[in-house]
């Protein structure tokens, strides 16, 4: 596997059309690229989410913090991306762009004690085509070009719920079950015809539970100030894999003799413990629903080299990741706009940070992601309502712009900019209406 990483970034060669999930050479490793579970509105304040107050808006990153939505919330989202990847040594630029839905989740406060929340969200995304070229080892005339390509991706159904254990104090606990399947192609091309040349396709059909565990401790200050602390944990887990695989060899493009056909093996893939701590400080009234103001700072890590292929092959390493974000509503922040009906002063408006350490170390390098957001939360404005009726309904905006990769020893550096929508509906349920 080493050899190989030294290969596929000789030359590349990309062609994703723009319903791929992923159009990134680093999807090759692991089980892709790994979504990070934010909701347009986290992706606004960078992702800092394990200590933050919301009672309008599901975190799946803290299953501990479902107990503090205050109404029934549901939640669609989607995600457009524009990503321009280049390489110094050869020299090649290519331009990128993905989209498609990113949540469909509901959440509802089942009493003042449990909150409950279900969601429809990718995993991880697979798509990506290599090339590298080399010479042959017998005859230095004859040229050998490698090419990688997968495609497929992970999709997961997470159930939570949360329970308040002790004034300020929840606990909570995801289960995910993850799904879907991968392919990867690997042909090894030669210039000289008198060379038969050899493809190796294989097929992973994915599924298997992950478990995370929340904690969350929200405590109030005097002057409607409020200090909240947040961690979870994700044990080191395993998919159960069925994979399937055919190698043979090719004249062009008929294949002349099979190597390996048709055989089926079981087997999984072994998964790294995860853990997160995140900080929140900030304004939230008595009575209020949401925090007036806040800046969240949250520290995740990841033991990437337990991760293990069915063949106990490991390409990952440890990572980690530092996220930091702030919001604010100047309606509920500023005395003097208490009153005011302006559209603006109720917008809430974000802003955040991130730095990871990715799980990939590629020709001795360490790679790094990192990045600003930016977000809006637009409310809608409801219709009359009913005695005991209460309605939100916002439109989340989230804007992150970032770079990941290297240029260093003939890597790619990826630039991305990457737009969040969604749309938030919160509702009262189990209302008995004397009069309407």
């Amino acid at each position: 596997m080493k050899s190989l990483n030294l290969l596929i970034f000789g030359a590349l060669a990309f062609n994703a059309s723009a319903q791929t999930n992923s159009v990134s050479p680093y999807s090759r490793f692991g089980l892709g690229d790994t979504y990070h579970q934010l909701n347009a509105r986290q992706v606004g304040i960078g992702g800092a989410n394990l200590a933050s107050y919301d009672a309008l808006n599901i975190n799946f990153l803290n299953p501990a913090s479902y107990t503090d939505l205050q109404l029934t919330t549901f939640n669609v989202g989607f995600e457009g991306s524009l990503i321009d990847q280049i390489q110094d040594d050869p020299a090649i630029s290519v331009r990128n762009n993905r989209s498609g839905m990113r949540n469909l989740s509901v959440g509802v406060p089942l009493t003042k004690w449990w909150g409950s929340a279900i969601a429809l969200m990718p995993y991880s995304f697979k798509g990506y085509e290599i090339s590298s070229s080399r010479s042959a080892l017998s005859d230095t005339n004859v040229r050998i070009t490698d090419r990688f390509a997968g495609d497929g991706g992970l999709n997961s159904i997470i159930w939570g719920n949360a329970f308040k254990v002790a004034e300020g104090l929840s606990l909570g606990i995801n289960a995910q079950y993850v799904f879907g399947s991968i392919r990867e192609n690997t042909i090894v091309d030669y210039s000289n015809e008198t060379f038969y040349d050899t493809r190796l396709e294989e097929e992973n059909q994915i599924s298997g539970m992950l478990f995370k565990a929340g904690a969350k401790y929200h405590y109030q200050l005097p002057n409607d100030r409020f200090i909240a602390a947040g961690l979870n944990f994700q044990n080191a887990s395993s998919l159960q894999s069925d994979n399937l695989s055919y190698q043979y060899t090719l004249s062009g493009f008929s294949p002349v003799d099979t190597l390996r056909g048709g055989s089926t093996t079981a087997g999984e893939f072994n998964l790294g413990s995860e853990f997160g701590f995140g900080l929140s400080y900030g304004a939230k009234a008595s009575g209020a629903m949401q925090p007036s103001w806040g800046v969240n700072v949250d520290y995740k890590s990841t033991n990437g080299a337990d991760f293990r292929r069915p063949d106990g092959s490991g390409e990952l390493v440890n990572a980690y990741q530092l996220n930091l974000g702030s919001f604010i509503t100047p309606r509920q922040s500023f005395k003097n706009l208490e009153r005011s009906t302006n559209f603006f002063s109720n917008v809430e408006y974000r802003m955040g940070a991130y730095y990871e350490k990715m799980p990939f170390q590629l020709s001795n390098t360490d790679l790094y992601n990192y990045g600003i957001t930016f977000g809006l939360g637009l409310p809608i404005k409801q219709r009359s309502q009913a005695p005991g009726e209460f309605k939100v309904s916002t439109v989340n905006i989230g804007v992150m712009a970032g770079r990941r990769g290297s240029l260093e020893n003939g890597l790619i550096q990826e630039e991305y900019l990457s737009f969040f929508l969604a749309v938030t509906f919160n509702d009262k349920w189990f209302i008995d209406y004397k009069y309407r």
